[in-house]
């Protein structure tokens, strides 16, 4: 077993403890507002923040996560975690949300998990080795926490480069609505889909079920894991300009099939 694969061990051991408790946290929840009234944070979100970080404490490394933790530098490596990724979703339609976790190393995501608790899905990338997917939990798990063993993962396959027209493309509503050009763009493709949850949006598309992604602004705890995964099936990930995306730096996301991608990203160019 090399260093990554023993992170990644500790890192699902971790996810996995977190998504038991979101799922039956044992108490009502208590929700509170941060920029807007739907941007939404739940005690929920900060106990399975506190519990990961608990976890991954014996590593050594430092944890940035969207509920509190913070960083002094991103030099070496550092875990990127958002506990609850669409916690509107959570609060509201009870599924739709995710909990993403990565390993960031002098910049470049290495490791990358984002769990579906309620669908009981998970997904995994190493740099250079490819992802995988299969069940988060045993299914006796799901109502005897610590039953059964761990479920076999599968390798995800590479993404078909299909075209922009042949794919869903997935957006919020707030970024058709202020990217100029992009409604009719998407009116010549297979239609649009939002799901609320950026990094359930990512593996979409690195499991071959969008052609495309567009996100005017993500943070480093959205996107880091998925951005992984995308790469490693083969799917191209960079801002909305096809520049290079920092998963350290806040900013714009375009993801997709590499012909999608590249088609999106001209055609907003051209609109500009």
């Amino acid at each position: 077993m090399n260093d990554l694969d023993a992170l990644l061990a500790q890192a699902l051991e971790a996810v996995r403890a977190g998504a038991m408790l979101a799922l039956d946290p044992g108490q009502a929840l208590r929700v509170d507002t941060k920029r807007h009234r739907n941007d939404m944070v739940t005690q929920v979100d900060r106990a399975v923040e506190a519990l990961i970080a608990e976890h991954l404490a014996p590593t050594g490394y430092p944890l940035l996560g969207e509920e509190g933790h913070t960083v002094d530098s991103w030099d070496g490596r550092v875990w990127v975690l958002d506990p609850i990724d669409g916690t509107l979703n959570y609060v509201a339609v009870h599924r739709h949300w995710a909990i993403s976790l990565a390993l960031v190393e002098d910049g470049e995501p290495v490791l990358g998990v984002v769990a579906d608790p309620v669908d009981n899905r998970l997904y995994l990338a190493i740099a250079g080795q490819g992802a995988l997917t299969g069940a988060l939990l045993p299914s006796a798990a799901l109502t005897h926490p610590g039953a059964g063993p761990a479920p076999t993962l599968v390798p995800m396959e590479p993404v078909e480069d299909l075209p922009l027209a042949d794919g869903v493309v997935i957006a919020q509503l707030h970024t058709v609505t202020t990217i100029s050009g992009l409604l009719p763009i998407i009116e010549t493709t297979r239609g649009l889909r939002c799901y609320g949850s950026a990094a359930l949006d990512l593996v979409e598309v690195a499991a071959g079920r969008a052609g495309a992604l567009i996100h005017p602004q993500l943070q480093p705890w959205d996107c880091a894991a998925g951005v992984l995964i995308c790469r490693e099936c083969a799917a191209s990930v960079t801002r909305m300009d096809g520049s290079r995306l920092d998963v350290r730096e806040p900013g714009s996301l375009l993801a997709g099939t590499p012909s999608a991608r590249a088609q999106m990203a001209q055609l907003l160019a051209a609109e500009a």
